[in-house]
């Protein structure tokens, strides 16, 4: 079993607050109640993420949260890659 490697995560300008880059689940935590209304976070592609990032930036469930915060901001259009 490898070691999860946290890939950056890049926002196109069309997010809320612009171009920018998720670089660790921190910055995913604070994007989301920064810049994700609560109408959107309770979607569930955003529920996905937010059920389980307390257990991805202690540790557990990374490889799942990274890809679950990829698939909620295509879905959003604001994914850049």
């Amino acid at each position: 079993m490898g070691v999860f490697r946290f890939e950056p995560i890049r926002l196109n300008a069309s997010a809320p607050e612009g171009e920018c880059v998720l670089r660790t689940f921190d910055d995913v935590g604070a994007f989301i109640l920064g810049n994700v209304d609560v109408v959107r976070r309770n979607s569930p592609s955003w529920q996905t993420v937010r059920q389980d990032l307390a257990q991805a930036r202690f540790g557990a469930r990374r490889t799942e949260v990274h890809a679950a915060t990829r698939m909620a901001l295509f879905e959003e259009g604001w994914l850049a890659e």
